[in-house]
């Protein structure tokens, strides 16, 4: 992996988790569930984290066909969904999508991070280094929202840690 990776590589690994930690302990009934308002659910924000980093993998180079299925290809809201999958699912998918991305930045090189990135962001840095790091950026917006619904629901908050069996609570809370 480049060096102008390492910190990025980094915050996706953290991300990889607390992905997980957000969804730990919740059902599928209330993985569902919309707060009141106009707000996504935990398992719309999820696909659509999915969707993002199968977006950036295939931007890198991956010939990986999309992953969640014609339901949810080219929906844009909540309400271009008729059905998402389970939470079991979901965390799949985010296994096999987070491999295949972690496999297209290993394969990197200071040129390929120096073109410009295929799709506008709105940064500055109009590199393909420049899309990663907003697109990690993304991915850390909507993990804060993940970790809200939970409070929302009655949930215990996101952890950093791993979860404990006893609580579904992590070890450094």
């Amino acid at each position: 992996m480049h060096r102008l990776l390492e910190a990025h590589v980094a915050s996706l690994g953290v991300n990889t988790r607390l992905f997980l930690n957000c969804l730990h302990g919740i059902s599928d009934r209330d993985a569902v569930r919309r707060t009141e308002g106009p707000g996504n659910s935990i398992s719309f924000i999820a696909v659509h984290l999915i969707d993002a980093r199968h977006f950036l993998a295939r931007a890198l180079g991956s010939t990986a066909a999309y992953p969640l299925g014609e339901n949810l290809e080219g929906a844009r809201s909540i309400e271009d969904v008729d059905e998402l999958p389970s939470l079991s699912e979901i965390q799949a998918i985010w296994s096999d999508v987070t491999e295949d991305l972690v496999h297209r930045l290993d394969a990197l090189s200071e040129a390929d991070l120096a073109k410009p990135a295929e799709q506008k962001f709105p940064t500055d840095d109009e590199s393909t280094l420049g899309g990663i790091a907003f697109l990690l950026h993304h991915e850390s917006y909507h993990l804060g929202q993940l970790g809200l619904l939970r409070k929302q629901l009655g949930h215990p908050a996101m952890s950093y840690g791993e979860p404990t069996a006893e609580n579904g609570q992590s070890h450094d809370s």
